[in-house]
């Protein structure tokens, strides 16, 4: 029971962990660095550079993730909906990501074109009472007596 309550929670909150562990750890550097700095082991202009290249880490793993996250947004979409498709449209996202984002748009149309009421958007409404097509092919009928009738008295 608490097991599932711990997959499930981390599976909703899979992509906000990952950016919290990145703050901490870049908290953590930036934290060693003042302490080191107020100990005097290292000046001023060294702890600036190593600050810099831990910001630059910070920010390229954080566009790393952050491109893989948006490519997966179309997925997400497709999994909530129920979408027949699903597998299609995660590996497309990939390909996509590898071809400089030339199919992200239609992925995300894709995706957003299905809902589990409505199916596709293409069924009919459900027919009201006196608007159906068997009303229609009532009236027809009872035409087709009404000629039928006027034929055989010989009514022209």
């Amino acid at each position: 029971m608490l097991r599932d309550y711990i997959r499930q929670l981390s599976e909703k909150w899979f992509w906000l962990s990952k950016w919290v562990a990145a703050a901490i750890g870049f908290g953590a550097v930036l934290l060693v660095g003042l302490i080191f700095l107020i100990a005097r082991s290292l000046d001023f202009e060294s702890f600036l550079n190593y600050f810099a290249l831990g910001l630059l880490l910070f920010v390229f793993v954080t566009l790393f993730y952050g491109i893989i996250a948006i490519h997966d947004v179309p997925y997400e979409i497709a999994k909530a909906r129920d979408h027949p498709h699903q597998d299609a449209i995660h590996a497309a996202g990939w390909v996509s990501l590898f071809t400089l984002h030339a199919l992200w748009p239609l992925l995300w149309i894709w995706a957003m074109l299905y809902r589990p009421e409505r199916g596709w958007g293409f069924k009919e409404p459900p027919a009201t009472e006196g608007s159906g097509p068997s009303d229609g092919i009532e009236e027809l009928r009872q035409r087709v007596s009404e000629l039928e009738q006027r034929l055989k008295g010989g009514v022209r």
